[in-house]
């Protein structure tokens, strides 16, 4: 009888020691396999590391981050967004890799970073980092950051230089100078203003290029005689012909011909004046001539792009 109690009791550990033998290998199962899986996935952290080193700077450089999982073209990424004291940076990394799919950046003006929309998001300032001095980052050396080390922004004194060249201007003689930074159009500009030899010039300079946007100068506080005597024609009272007038706003506009320009003679504050536009390698030009002397009162150049 006794026997028998030990035969069954034995039997039933014989099971209970079979199913722990199942649930522990099962869990060992599961467990390797989640493992597998997390392996596959590169971690937040390797994801915001690649991003700050493709684009040059340390974490303790950061004044803005924010970090979500989504897709692109069907790819599980990282999308980083963050943003240092002078510009904003977006990318998607790769989860599965670490590969850097894209990465744009926009340069940061006075608190607002162009079209880039992290930098106006709630989420953006509420997930900024705290300041890691001992992290610090190797500039990158991809291709991508090459290129875009090509395209970085000029400074102000280069947009002065370009718009005194282009006026023909020394700093010298100017009466006032300044350049401040704006947008137009989506696109980070210089303005650039000063005064010189009775001429008041103002320029649109783009800042990524250094390409002139815009130009004009007026003459201030103009009047017949006044440091404007003498006719181009040499005889007084009399004006200037039109294919005279014609003839002196192309020469400002090297290539335009005749068939580019538009000229009339009008009437203004009492005197006659050429008034006249010239549409010339996808550049507009509008101008106003005195009629008398052949001077040129307003002269202004846009850019069709």
């Amino acid at each position: 009888m006794k026997l028998d109690f030990l035969k069954k009791l034995n039997t039933k550990a014989v099971v209970l020691i079979v199913v722990a033998a199942v649930l522990v290998i099962g869990g060992g199962t599961a467990l390797a396999l989640s493992s597998g899986q997390k392996s596959g996935e590169i971690s937040e952290q390797e994801a915001k590391t690649a991003a700050f080193a493709h684009a040059g700077v340390s974490e303790s450089d950061i004044v803005a981050l924010k970090v979500s999982k989504g897709t692109e073209d069907g790819s599980p990424v990282y999308e980083i967004a963050f943003k240092t004291a002078d510009k904003s940076y977006d990318y998607d990394v790769a989860r599965n890799s670490g590969e850097i799919l894209n990465s744009s950046f926009d340069a940061v003006t006075s608190g607002i970073a162009g079209t880039d929309p992290a930098n106006t998001s709630d989420d953006l300032a509420e997930n900024t980092p705290a300041p890691s001095p001992e992290t610090t980052q190797t500039p990158a050396t991809s291709p991508q950051a090459s290129q875009s080390a090509s395209t970085s922004a000029i400074t102000k004194d280069k947009a002065k230089s370009i718009a005194l060249e282009d006026a023909g201007v020394k700093e010298a003689d100017t009466e006032f100078l300044w350049v401040k930074e704006d947008y137009d159009d989506g696109r980070a500009i210089y303005e650039v203003e000063f005064y010189a030899k009775g001429k008041e010039y103002d320029y649109d300079i783009e800042k990524s290029t250094g390409k002139i946007l815009s130009s004009d100068f007026d003459i201030e506080n103009y009047t017949p005689g006044n440091g404007n005597s003498g006719n181009a024609n040499g005889t007084s009272g009399e004006i200037l012909s039109l294919d005279k007038a014609r003839s002196l706003a192309l020469a400002r506009v090297p290539g335009a011909t005749e068939q580019d320009i538009r000229i009339q003679l009008d009437r203004d504050d009492g005197r006659q004046v050429y008034e006249g536009e010239i549409y010339y390698n996808r550049m507009e030009y509008e101008f106003e001539m005195d009629a008398a002397t052949g001077n040129f009162i307003e002269w202004s150049a846009e850019n069709w792009d």
